[in-house]
């Protein structure tokens, strides 16, 4: 009996487990570089574009990856694909800073560490214990990079249980 309890309990999460991914929104954005916002941040002292966004409900986590593609404009069409550098960041807002019109970021996640090797996808979740990491109803935005001066497409992926709203 004990072995069947036991086999139940690995069917029920497993399935249970997919379920929760089959729930997740895939809320993508597809831009290029010529019309994307230059910000006002770097990246190891070279500019970067960014890209704002807004959750519509409270979520637990959060998945984003990103893609670059280089268009040769020549017949045939060459794409040449690129390694982006992303820090995701969340804006503060304090009661100290409500008389501040510059806004504040904090640094919630990035796909890269200190040696710049690139991982993806980006998890980012809740941590119960800090009162500045929910990810609630807030202003977030994705600041990125290839560490070159030609133009090109990028798609932004994030993955949650809310939709996406960008900016």
């Amino acid at each position: 009996m004990k072995r069947y309890l036991f086999i139940f309990a690995v069917i029920f999460t497993t399935c249970t487990s997919n379920l929760k991914d089959d729930k997740l929104l895939d809320n993508s954005y597809l831009n290029s570089t010529e019309s994307a916002k230059l910000s006002d941040e770097a990246i190891d002292n070279k500019p970067t574009y960014e890209v704002n966004f807004n959750i519509e409900n409270p979520i637990e986590c959060m998945n984003i990856e990103m893609e670059g593609v280089y268009v040769l404009h020549t017949f045939p069409n060459d794409n040449t694909p690129k390694r982006v550098y992303f820090i995701v960041e969340k804006r503060l807002q304090l009661p100290q800073l409500k008389s501040s019109k510059e806004k504040k970021y904090m640094t919630i996640g990035r796909n890269f560490n200190n040696d710049w090797e690139i991982y993806s996808p980006v998890r980012i979740c809740v941590n119960r214990d800090d009162i500045l990491s929910p990810l609630n109803e807030s202003e977030y935005r994705v600041r990125f990079t290839v560490f070159e001066k030609i133009p090109f497409h990028y798609k932004l992926n994030i993955k949650c249980e809310s939709k996406i709203t960008f900016n």
